[in-house]
């Protein structure tokens, strides 16, 4: 196996190493701090595995998965994060991650999600099955649990934004955007949740974290 870490914090990334040498003593591991030195390894050499920090330096949220496949469409994506499992596990799974485990897992967990995804499986938490079954609920409701879950992959990345206090033009240049087009986006978020503007949808979020 050839895997590319892309994490800023050097403790985390030897400690992933770490764990992945004694999972698999046979895999190679390079490693980049920041999102455009990741994407500029993925250019010039073939990987089997990318464990990723959402939270990365120069990180572009969720729209980094859609890059990570332009570079290189059949490589393995282990999302490794420390933002909340329960809101940012399922849009990423959804945008093309093939895993989501927290920085506060279990060395075990660690490498359950190794094995799950060097097998060609997918791999989440027990916590997010149980809320991804609970979510399923009755087959004549269309309506999920957490408001959250409603949401597409770019309202995630414009809600989370949002929070972040961005206001619509910084958003909209961050993402290529209209500032109408986003609008749209504040309008459906906003719907959804049933908020009325950014305070109302911080707090919102806060409470839906732990739903």
């Amino acid at each position: 196996m050839n895997i590319l870490i892309i994490e800023d914090h050097p403790l985390i990334r030897m400690g992933l190493k770490q764990l992945i040498t004694e999972s698999d003593p046979k895999a190679t591991v390079s490693q980049a701090d920041n999102f455009p030195a990741g994407i500029s390894l993925l250019e010039h050499e073939k990987f089997d595995l990318l464990i990723l920090d959402i939270d990365v330096p120069g990180g572009e949220n969720i729209r980094m998965m859609e890059m990570v496949r332009e570079k290189q469409p059949d490589i393995l994506i282990l999302i490794h994060s420390g933002y909340d499992e329960e809101v940012y596990a399922l849009p990423y799974m959804q945008a093309g991650a093939d895993g989501f485990l927290s920085k506060q897992a279990s060395q075990e967990e660690f490498q359950a999600a190794y094995k799950a995804l060097v097998n060609r499986g997918k791999y989440v938490s027990y916590r997010i099955q149980q809320t991804l079954l609970n979510n399923l609920g009755d087959n004549n409701s269309k309506k999920l649990k957490n408001p959250i879950m409603t949401l597409s992959p770019r309202e995630i990345l414009v809600m989370q934004l949002l929070t972040e206090g961005k206001w619509t033009k910084e958003i909209a240049s961050l993402l290529n955007v209209k500032e109408n087009t986003i609008s749209t986006y504040k309008r459906r978020i906003f719907d959804k949740l049933e908020v009325a503007d950014e305070i109302e949808l911080s707090k919102k979020v806060s409470l839906l974290k732990n739903f």
